[in-house]
């Protein structure tokens, strides 16, 4: 199993995952990421962050927190895979940064 670390916009948390090494999402692939997945120190930050810090999109206005963008339908690109090793948790970590697909970059 590998740990998973998202990076939006230089914002990182982790998602709890069962993949292994070699079914990690590619660049160029479409992921969906729930809400249930985010483990609960980052989910509390992300309801903490306002949209319009993170997301070039959003609405200057748009003070609602990031975690109201995660739900069965949202979907993230991958836009770029890189690897680490965690020498305290002795495991390997793949930091995938993603973007969200919003209807105005289509």
């Amino acid at each position: 199993m590998v740990k998973i670390e998202l990076d939006i916009e230089g914002i990182s948390w982790y998602i709890e995952t069962t993949l292994e090494t070699d079914t990690v999402p590619a660049v160029g692939d479409i992921i969906i990421v729930d809400k249930d997945c985010i483990s609960e120190r980052d989910s509390a930050e992300l309801w903490k962050t306002p949209s319009n810090q993170v997301f070039k999109w959003a609405d200057e206005e748009d003070d609602a927190p990031v975690m109201v963008w995660f739900d069965c339908d949202t979907e993230m690109l991958v836009n770029k895979r890189t690897w680490k090793y965690d020498i305290e948790e002795e495991e390997t970590v793949c930091i995938l940064g993603v973007k969200f697909i919003h209807y105005e970059d289509l």
